[in-house]
């Protein structure tokens, strides 16, 4: 790399859709007012009674805690996009958060006309969870529903009863198959939409993934391969989905206190939310005139790797974060060190052990180089809004641009016994309870901030913030953008599962014999669904087509370190991942502990809708029964729930929980062999494992900015034989005009 500088990145546009707050002025006037934006869910948010569902911790298929941050009376306008207005019709909520507010930060940035040319070199990264949401479980559950009815028939002798449509959509409501693209539709609908000819992906790092998201896309404009990127982050899971499993992990308060920082605090309350940024270089940005709101000084991802469990914060991984941060700043500007920095927006959720980590994380980096600069303040809007998930860290960026921008700090809410790290370096007296000015350091005529996001799994992200203003001094240096294509990748390792085909040799072989890889049905893989012709042809498949199955495949669960719990038992996708991944890894004789990025290609593995279409049934075979007259003893109506239950399929009885959060597959793989690069999961339909190649590039180059990478990992699954998936694509061939699904695809 030569010695001309490269450009920071300049926020020139953002916006958001959180509880509350539709406009970044309203968010920062709640922050100033000190206003809790939480509240209790409703039965609309939920799709049921939520008394129906309330039980105590530890109780199965039941939440014990029914408040959150919850996004209300929220309109979409379909109006002027590039995609014609019906296809909104149906749509998940998240998805038109997503979309509302990427055109509404681009408008704040200056672009209203979305046939602008500038639109050609944009790109979008928008960080999403890969969890069910309230419209896509409606594309599945009644069919699940249909195979209970069919046996609650027999077992009642009432060929007439009928479970009826309780806790679901109208029977008029419009059903969307887009909705099954869980996993990467919350970009792709915003590209279709806004007419973006860049680079378009997804991401999941859990709770990181916001600051995961800005990390991807100022690679994208380092690298030269865009001139704009959108930046974003949405949560819109399934609130039922969402407040089973944080009630599995016993994340939430059993006595319903959650607060950052506070000893009174015994766990987080889950919200959602949507947050956009608009990115240039800065030259670009100087150059067009734009409003700047913020530059991006570095920022530092990793990966626990090895720690206590998976799902265990590890200060290690934490510090990590912070000192890739500061590295990438110093290749920037030599005068951002940790003793610059004036507030930190932490993640602290509310949780005791991770507030706890990261009060510990933030004392063992920063002491004894703040070299007699005042500490940090610290704070975390989540006191407001709530644990936003994959947006999480979208809000706390925003406050920290606006309290530089104002020359304000807002304080937390709702402290009253705060915490302190080990050795009180950050504290009582680091977490201010009132509005105050910002702490401007002796000296300095930029303000500095930083924003840590640590999520399941490992991980890990801190992002460093300077202010601007048109006399910021910058670089004198003429600035460079990064030629990502200048050292060529090397493959050295490979292993793979296609079908029947259970390595790269086999595969090799049935290519050169010309031998097709289609099989039909493996007797369990729809769990018997396939035995109700007449059911399925409700749905549009006149026949069970034949696919290139997996039908079976081996696993060392000792080798992995996974119990063999029946009821704590990963489901299929991550497993066989997980195992195909080592077989890559030792084949390219990797070092366990080396700088190693995980990088995974996947949908949501849409069987996860057998949890809802399950648990739904607890509600909904009770209402039918008293809308139809039968009535029951309590002994006979558990009997009968429980049979009723059970015949969903047996892979949805089990609390898979770690299995629900599409990123524990990349970061599995990270703790197994120890690896501290950054894991996180890329979704983008057909081009996943492309815009993968595309980011490990981008990740190489950047290496010149921090210490380089050892390797990057490129790892894809799909299961895509199950018959949610043959239901998706029958629709979505049925939406187009086509005949129905009749070959499943490649597994």
């Amino acid at each position: 790399m030569s010695s001309q500088a490269t450009p920071k990145i300049a926020i020139v546009g953002l916006a958001n859709q959180y509880p509350d707050a539709d406009t970044p002025a309203k968010f920062w006037q709640n922050l100033l007012d000190k206003k809790d934006s939480r509240s209790q869910i409703t039965a609309q948010k939920l799709n049921a009674s939520p008394n129906d569902y309330i039980g105590v911790q530890g109780q199965s298929d039941r939440f014990y805690c029914n408040k959150g941050g919850y996004i209300q009376n929220f309109r979409f306008n379909p109006e002027g996009y590039h995609i014609d207005s019906n296809a909104f019709d149906g749509l998940d909520d998240s998805f038109l958060w997503a979309t509302d507010t990427a055109r509404n930060a681009l408008a704040d940035a200056g672009i209203t006309d979305l046939n602008h040319p500038g639109l050609q070199r944009t790109g979008i990264v928008m960080g999403t969870l890969s969890f069910p949401t309230a419209k896509s479980n409606q594309l599945f559950i009644p069919l699940y529903h249909s195979v209970v009815e069919k046996a609650l028939q027999t077992k009642l002798q009432q060929p007439n009863f009928v479970l009826q449509n309780f806790g679901l959509a109208a029977q008029n409501e419009q059903y969307n198959w887009r909705n099954g693209a869980v996993a990467h539709n919350a970009s792709k609908l915003v590209a279709d939409a806004l007419g973006l000819g860049g680079a378009q992906l997804s991401l999941d790092a859990a709770c990181a993934s916001s600051v995961y998201a800005l990390k991807l896309a100022c690679d994208y404009l380092h690298t030269g391969k865009a001139d704009m990127m959108l930046a974003g982050a949405v949560s819109g899971a399934d609130p039922f989905f969402i407040n089973m499993g944080f009630s599995i992990f016993h994340a939430y308060p059993d006595h319903g206190i959650s607060a950052p920082f506070d000893s009174n605090s015994k766990g987080l309350f889950a919200g959602e939310g949507a947050g956009v940024l608009v990115l240039k270089r800065l030259e670009d940005a100087k150059r067009d005139g734009d409003h700047i709101y913020a530059l991006v000084s570095g920022i530092g991802l990793s990966n626990d790797g090895k720690g206590q469990f998976v799902l265990s914060p590890n200060s290690k991984g934490q510090v990590q974060a912070f000192e890739r941060a500061y590295r990438e700043a110093a290749s920037f500007d030599s005068s951002i060190t940790p003793a610059s920095i004036e507030v930190i927006e932490c993640h602290a959720t509310g949780t005791p052990l991770g507030d706890k980590v990261e009060l510990t994380s933030m004392e063992r980096f920063f002491e004894g180089k703040l070299n007699g600069s005042a500490t940090p303040l610290i704070g975390s809007a989540k006191s407001n809004l709530g644990h936003l998930l994959t947006a999480a860290g979208m809000p706390g960026i925003m406050k920290m641009i606006f309290a530089m921008r104002e020359g304000v700090l807002p304080p937390s809410i709702n402290i009253s016994a705060p915490i302190s790290s080990p050795n009180g370096l950050f504290g009582q007296a680091t977490l201010p309870n009132e509005v105050q000015p910002w702490p401007d350091k002796a000296g300095n005529n930029v303000r500095h901030a930083g924003v840590s996001v640590f999520g399941f799994g490992g991980c890990n992200a801190h992002l460093l913030l300077e202010s601007y203003s048109d006399n910021t001094a910058t670089s004198q240096q003429p600035t460079q953008v990064i030629n990502a294509s200048e050292k060529p990748m090397h493959i050295t390792g490979m292993a793979a599962h296609f079908g029947q085909c259970s390595s790269i040799n086999q595969l090799a072989e049935r290519i050169r014999a010309k031998q097709s890889l289609f099989t039909p049905l493996p007797t369990q893989r729809w769990k018997g669904i396939n035995k109700h012709p007449e059911l399925l042809a409700k749905y549009g498949i006149e026949q069970v087509p034949h696919g290139a199955y997996i039908d079976q495949f081996d696993f060392d669960f000792l080798r992995f370190k996974v119990p063999p719990n029946e009821d704590d038992r990963l489901i299929s996708q991550q497993l066989l991942l997980i195992k195909v991944a080592d077989e890559a890894i030792v084949n390219a004789n990797l070092k366990p502990g080396s700088k190693v990025a995980v990088l995974v290609a996947m949908e949501t593995e849409l069987e996860l809708h057998q949890f809802r279409g399950r648990v739904n049934l607890h509600s909904q075979l009770a209402q039918s029964l008293a809308a139809q007259g039968v009535k029951l003893s309590d002994d006979e109506y558990q009997a009968l729930e429980a049979i009723a239950m059970d015949s969903v399929l047996d892979a949805a009885k089990l609390n898979q929980y770690t299995s629900f959060i599409g990123n524990i597959m990349a970061s599995r793989i990270s703790s197994l062999w120890d690896f501290n690069g950054p894991a996180f999961t890329i979704s983008a339909a057909e081009q996943s494992v492309n815009r993968c190649i595309d980011v490990a590039q981008n990740l190489f180059a950047m290496g010149s900015l921090q210490e380089p990478l050892d390797a990057v990992i490129i790892a894809a699954v799909d299961l895509s034989g199950s018959i949610e998936n043959c239901l998706l694509n029958n629709a979505h061939l049925q939406a187009a005009g086509m005949q129905e699904c009749r070959q499943a695809q490649p597994t």
